[in-house]
């Protein structure tokens, strides 16, 4: 079959189709011929490589798939099913899994990251990782609306639990989570503020619901844009600065949540403004596939809507990363496989 294989880290250029022979399906596994497979940042990270973390090379990279059952079926779905991939495997039976904490499985592997992922023409996963694809979504529509809104819907939903009314910042809120996380807290009521790079993702921001938007520079506080607005919760997915200068804009008992660290993994925290205001950092990775449905439903009901940046054939892979490395995407970068 034709994949994309990453032998060792490196520039997008390294990206390249090759043939490699199909997956062989394991016990309880289900063939899945791939349609489109959606980018995130974690795929950047893999093909560059990241200090301190070994990734198992040669690997074929890609977390979010949406395609056909080749072979093999479960309990509700068959072959020829058109279906979605959740974007990680557990056990699916030690204590964290029976609690719906997929994420803390000490089995937990991501696709793409840590196993073979959707960057191909077939992929192999366990029958308990499959959904039905939304019949009123595209494949490539819904391969993006897996892995990135699934982690925000855990940030908002689960983690800072977000109620309605509350005002809420999202930064980096044109990416595949931050465009995710304006939609799911305003489905939830909350009053939405944007933190973004320019002015055309500011407008994207707006359509998804932000009621409003501020556009920032590096050299610039976010203090001083700000003045004297305060939020009850911040979302962020950027690290770095941004994490420490929202810390400042919580209001006393706000929370900020984080999933990512795009910019920076490290940051200066004071404790002091911490503890006097009764502040709470919570940290939030992925999601549960209880949570995927949720998010699945709410695509399916219309409710939530995906947003495809750009649709380009698996053979263009490495201009997908150089566009998602050149940040000026709005919502999702997938790639066409078959």
């Amino acid at each position: 079959m034709k994949a994309i294989v990453i032998e060792r880290h490196g520039p997008p250029e390294i990206l390249k189709v090759v043939d490699v022979p199909p997956p062989k399906r394991g016990a309880n596994e289900v063939l899945v011929r791939v349609r489109a497979c959606a980018l995130n940042h974690l795929d950047i990270w893999v093909r560059k490589g990241v200090e301190g973390h070994k990734f198992p090379l040669p690997i074929i990279p890609g977390s979010d798939v949406a395609g056909v059952i080749e072979e093999g079926e479960t309990d509700y779905l068959k072959k020829g099913d058109e279906v979605v991939v959740a974007p990680f495997e557990t056990c699916g039976h030690c204590e964290m899994c029976l609690q719906g904490n997929d994420v803390q499985c000490r089995e937990y592997r991501i696709l793409g990251e840590s196993r073979d992922g959707g960057c191909a023409e077939l992929v192999s996963v366990k029958a308990g990782f499959l959904f039905p694809k939304p019949k009123n979504l595209s494949f490539a529509e819904a391969s993006s609306i897996l892995l990135a809104p699934l982690t925000a819907y855990h940030m908002v939903v689960t983690r800072a639990k977000v109620e309605p009314k509350e005002d809420v910042l999202v930064t980096g809120a044109s990416g595949g989570v931050g465009s995710s996380a304006i939609q799911i807290a305003t489905i939830l009521g909350a009053n939405v503020f944007a933190l973004v790079s320019n002015d055309e993702k500011a407008k994207f921001a707006k359509t998804l619901g932000a009621k409003d938007c501020i556009v920032y520079k590096e050299d610039t506080p976010l203090d001083q844009l700000f003045g004297k607005m305060r939020f009850d919760c911040v979302v962020d997915s950027v690290g770095g600065k941004v994490f420490e200068q929202a810390m400042r804009l919580l209001r006393p008992f706000g929370r900020l949540v984080t999933c990512g660290a795009t910019s920076s993994p490290t940051a200066t925290l004071d404790l002091r403004r911490l503890f006097f205001r009764s502040l709470s950092v919570l940290g939030s990775t992925m999601g549960s596939r209880f949570e995927m449905l949720k998010v699945l439903k709410w695509a399916e009901e219309g409710i939530f809507r995906p947003f495809v940046h750009k649709v380009l054939p698996l053979e263009e892979a490495s201009t997908a990363h150089r566009i998602i490395e050149e940040r000026g995407v709005l919502g999702k970068v997938v790639l066409e496989v078959s």
